[in-house]
């Protein structure tokens, strides 16, 4: 949550862990800077699981659009768009980006994310992976 505009430009978080069996808890639920739902998803592993995870949230956002709406209606969301969906994790195996190709909904945006050593502390370093 205290993030906003790390990964992209306007995109900001107002919810966290929201519950959705079967496919467990959405990491994090975001607004970009045209209105658009984002769900982000991460792992601190290396973990072929999310791929399967983020895709299940997705489906089930969509499934549920009606109570999503109504939960997030003080929210600045164009319901009318699709959701987006972010994958974050330290490194993405060959397999997982060789299966993704394949998925052509939803636009899949992966992020590996690396820590750093900064003069404040550790940091957080994103790096959008493309065409792998």
């Amino acid at each position: 949550m205290e993030f906003d505009g790390a990964l992209e430009e306007g995109l900001r978080a107002f919810d966290t862990k929201i519950p959705c069996h079967p496919s467990g808890e959405i990491d994090v639920l975001a607004v970009d800077r045209a209105r658009q739902l984002t769900i982000i998803d991460f792992d601190v592993t290396f973990d072929d699981g999310l791929l399967l995870r983020g895709m299940g949230h997705f489906d089930w956002i969509v499934r549920n659009m009606p109570n999503v709406q109504r939960m997030y209606r003080e929210q600045a969301v164009n319901f009318s768009l699709p959701p987006r969906l972010f994958l974050l994790a330290p490194q993405f195996s060959p397999l997982l980006r060789s299966v993704a190709r394949q998925i052509t909904r939803p636009q899949i945006h992966w992020v590996r994310y690396h820590t750093v050593d900064a003069p404040g502390g550790p940091a957080i370093l994103f790096e959008p992976v493309a065409g792998e």
